[in-house]
């Protein structure tokens, strides 16, 4: 009752403001069409940043090119179990399909003394993951105390005072083990406090370092990769400056001289991944997306992203379910949208007694496995790492399987396939609406056939118009789209080399068009009309008053209603 008296006096407002005025009416008319259509054109805006935001199809230039496929990692520090249980622990990982860990190594107590090296515990862990073929993440951090700099007794860490003799440890620690450490981490948290002897570091502070540390590292061994630090999400002290905030002034510095690979602490807070939210001061799942727009404002867009701290703490509002649930959720919606996100390595395998990173771990502190342990290792799950994602897939991801003597070749700091063997194959299972392939275009190049789910793709070339011609004049890697605008499932592709010559892959590119674009081309097109809408009646309006057109006149634009006659009944005898 009350809602229809307040439109019976919006109406009566409205009429007795524009009164019997045509050019009013029209003038009010189109200036409601306008608001109209802004307000919807402002709606998809938001719902296309809202479904949308930091989803990319896969293809986009420069393609992310990741070093390694998206297969399970773990942070684990095997110096805190007794040597006699080290093995064991590591032979756990790679039975539970682990196939990264993220180890740290203790500058401290490598080098307890300058110049004199305690390698031995550290020779035993390398050699127990290689042995159970489990690919290291090392991490370089803690100054012994002949090293450090200023710093309060209580500092978990310090910086040294000399940022070449962390280089010379650095060199060291990477020329021992070569490519047994294909990937080093320089430091941890360098905006926090505690990790820089209670003091609050500056990106200029820090810089030193890592420029130190990089050029160690290459030199100790060419063929390690580098990760940026992860950073603290919000340290508490004062002074301290956030993740977002340090990392854009190490870019300001252009610090992205010095790493190959970016890395994230990546918490999901108190929300499922499904929350889309993005705010600097929100953490949940999406919040990863601010340092892929970081990236790209910047120019460095073709560098991969790892989440190297990643995962759900459990509490009065995550149960363990719905940890195991979210972790898992997070891990298929990266794969989906996030092509520049590489590795995501969950928080700790084991909970460390009293430690802040319990509540994330996948085994308690008394050995009993948690909900997220069983979901991560279930066979679904495991299965899901056969499978290439959106973006960049390396010729040795465990989504490409080969059928001949194909050989490795190592250029542009990724592995090249190749092979001369005719009927010699590679198949890729991906999920995605297309695929392209980085093949080698040459003199020396071969003729391929390529099937999608078993049937034939049509290349152009060979008699029946089958076979993809790879041969040019001269030696050139390029991208070459095999397939696109397939059904957003899980297809399986394979290139066979069916003529004399080779073939050479450089990896491939899942592309994933977007997803629910509809509701934002609905809203985006009603906007439009009624855009349209309002500025013909805005010009109609115009041409009126200047005379160019004649209207009818006449016209009552508030017409009365019509009148009943006085009717009633005749009353009976």
């Amino acid at each position: 009752m009350r809602s229809a008296r307040l439109a019976a006096d919006i109406y009566v407002g409205v009429r007795d403001a524009l009164g019997t005025s045509r050019d009013r009416t029209r003038a009010f008319a189109a200036c409601a069409l306008l608001l109209m259509g802004i307000s919807l054109l402002a709606t998809a805006a938001l719902a296309d940043g809202y479904l949308h935001r930091g989803m990319e199809t896969g293809a986009d230039l420069p393609v992310v090119v990741q070093p390694t496929g998206g297969d399970p990692a773990t942070n684990v520090d095997l110096t805190l179990f007794p040597e006699d249980e080290r093995p064991t622990v590591a032979k756990a990982l790679r039975e539970s399909g682990f196939v990264y860990v993220r180890q740290p190594f203790s500058w401290r107590a490598i080098e307890p003394r300058q110049g004199e090296f305690t390698w031995a515990p550290y020779d035993a862990i390398v050699a127990e993951f290689d042995r159970q073929n489990i690919i290291l993440i090392a991490v370089a951090r803690d100054a012994p105390d002949w090293a450090r700099g200023d710093a309060a007794p209580d500092a978990v860490d310090a910086a040294p005072r000399d940022p070449a003799a962390f280089g010379q440890f650095v060199a060291a620690l990477t020329s021992r083990y070569k490519d047994k450490m294909p990937f080093v981490q320089l430091w941890e948290a360098p905006n926090d406090p505690a990790h820089w002897g209670s003091k609050a570091a500056s990106a200029e502070d820090f810089l030193p370092l890592l420029a130190a540390g990089f050029n160690a590292a290459n030199a100790g061994s060419p063929t390690t990769k580098v990760i940026l630090p992860e950073l603290a999400i919000a340290p508490l002290q004062s002074g301290a400056r956030t993740d977002l905030a340090f990392l854009t002034a190490l870019y300001e510095m252009d610090a992205d001289d010095f790493f190959d690979v970016m890395a994230v602490r990546l918490e999901g807070g108190a929300t499922s991944p499904d929350d889309r939210r993005v705010s600097a001061d929100r953490v949940n799942f999406s919040r990863a997306i601010l340092f892929r727009d970081l990236m790209i404002r910047e120019g460095d867009q073709a560098t991969a992203v790892w989440a190297t701290s990643y995962g759900w703490p459990t509490s009065s509002i995550i149960s363990p379910d719905d940890q195991a649930s979210f972790v898992a959720q997070g891990i298929d919606r990266s794969r989906r949208e996030w092509p520049w996100m590489g590795l995501m390595i969950h928080t700790a395998f084991v909970a460390e007694d009293g430690g802040q990173k319990a509540s994330y771990a996948m085994v308690n502190s008394d050995g009993r496995a948690t909900p997220l342990y069983y979901r991560l290792t279930d066979e679904e799950m495991l299965d899901l790492t056969e499978v290439a994602n959106t973006g960049f897939t390396p010729t040795d991801a465990g989504s490409v399987t080969y059928e001949g003597n194909w050989r490795d070749q190592h250029l542009e700091g990724r592995t090249f396939k190749t092979i001369s063997q005719t009927q010699s194959t590679a198949t890729i299972t991906f999920r995605g609406t297309g695929l392209i392939a980085f093949l080698r275009f040459g003199p020396e190049s071969g003729n391929v056939r390529v099937t999608l789910d078993g049937e034939p793709i049509a290349g152009g070339a060979g008699r029946d118009g089958l076979a993809w011609d790879l041969r040019a004049f001269q030696t050139i890697d390029l991208p070459l789209t095999l397939v696109s605008d397939v059904d957003d499932a899980v297809h399986r592709l394979t290139i066979t080399l069916v003529s004399e010559g080779q073939i050479t892959l450089g990896g491939l590119v899942v592309v994933r068009d977007a997803p629910f674009v509809w509701p934002v081309e609905l809203l985006a097109v009603a906007a439009v009309i009624t855009l349209a809408l309002a500025t013909r009646s805005m010009l109609y309006l115009v041409a009126m008053r200047s005379g160019q057109l004649q209207g009818r006149t006449g016209l009552d634009l508030w017409p009365q209603l019509p009148q009943l006659p006085d009717w009633r009944p005749s009353r009976r005898l």
